[in-house]
């Protein structure tokens, strides 16, 4: 990578982990608040810019569309979460996501940082990525991954103000596992199998416990107003994501008949890309029909940022294989 690739996405790092901070810190004080989350808005969009610039960057670089290994999406990825936090507060009074969102950022440019040096470096195109498609496939997944995820911590914030705090702690868990087996997986040798146990059973265990809980309503935290607004950014997020994904998948077909000769082949990663489709079109099924109250359908949510996690990081780091292991990292 240039010296001014390095800069830029350095900044766009630093700038998100300065953001989370000062977040954080208008949560503490209280008589600065606004001020602060504007400085914090305008910290992320400083990082914002400059990842703009460093994805721009590589691709004059690599003289070709910046998106073809696991490095290059998670800087994508990065930016989508910015950007659409950056997009969505400017309709709503978000004072909580904030902080969730430039977290999220900063855990994804580390987990990028941390990959083999031959990730971050920029090679000749395997052949079944050298197609026009890659560039119209690629981009509308990553954004909806990345909006899901926006849904996903609107999701907790949502339960969080609805006064279902032992939900939070068991959804948190069961994220916690999910994405602690996706990192054994990317830096560890573990067993796959056990990785894959870890990621299924902790998702599943979490998931049902915080279920079980949504009942118990604690008074302490409990704010219907901020917890119906949150309840609404979760539904628009997904509502952005979900057309995203199903160009994705369309698109993805597209390609796939072009490269192999089949739209569909039941590989496990497009197989799981169908199934992340219709998690959340039973959320929009749900919500539209009224047949879930606001605190259940948020746990719906979070299991779809978990089928989100399982599908853009899950096949190449717990050992599911496929079509689509050319991703697959490598040393």
């Amino acid at each position: 990578m240039s010296d001014l690739q390095v800069a830029l996405t350095n900044t766009a790092g630093v700038s998100s982990v300065v953001s989370f901070w000062v977040f954080v810190g208008s949560n503490a004080l209280s008589k600065n608040k606004d001020k602060l989350i504007k400085a914090a808005q305008f910290v992320m969009v400083i990082g914002f810019s400059a990842l703009s610039a460093a994805i721009v960057a590589r691709g004059f670089e690599a003289n070709r569309f910046p998106l073809s290994n696991l490095y290059e999406s998670l800087l994508w990825f990065a930016w989508a979460i910015m950007g659409g936090y950056l997009f969505i507060s400017r309709t709503y009074d978000l004072k909580q996501l904030g902080w969730l969102a430039s977290l999220t950022a900063a855990v994804f440019f580390l987990y990028g940082s941390w990959l083999p040096a031959g990730q971050h470096e920029i090679k000749p195109l395997v052949p079944a990525l050298v197609s026009y498609w890659r560039q119209i496939h690629v981009p509308p997944l990553i954004v909806s991954y990345a909006m899901f995820f926006i849904a996903g911590l609107s999701a907790f914030v949502q339960l969080w103000q609805a006064g279902r705090a032992r939900s939070v702690f068991f959804s948190i868990a069961a994220l916690s596992a999910g994405l602690s087996a996706i990192g054994l997986g990317t830096f560890t040798d573990t067993n796959t199998f056990a990785l894959q146990a870890l990621f299924v059973g902790g998702s599943l265990l979490g998931l049902a416990l915080a279920w079980s809980n949504i009942g118990r309503v604690s008074e302490k935290h409990l704010n219907k107003e901020r917890a119906e607004l949150y309840d609404e950014v979760v539904y628009r997020s997904i509502m952005i994501g979900f057309p995203l994904l199903t160009i994705g998948i369309i698109t993805g077909g597209l390609w796939a008949n072009h490269a192999w000769g089949s739209y569909w082949s039941w590989d496990p990663k497009e197989s799981m890309a169908l199934a992340t489709w219709l998690g959340y079109a039973a959320y929009i099924h749900l919500r539209i029909h009224r047949e879930c109250d606001a605190e259940r359908l948020s746990l719906v949510a979070v299991g779809g940022m978990l089928l989100t996690v399982l599908t853009y990081l899950g096949f190449n780091s717990l050992g599911f294989g496929g079509l689509h292991s050319y991703g697959k990292i490598k040393d």
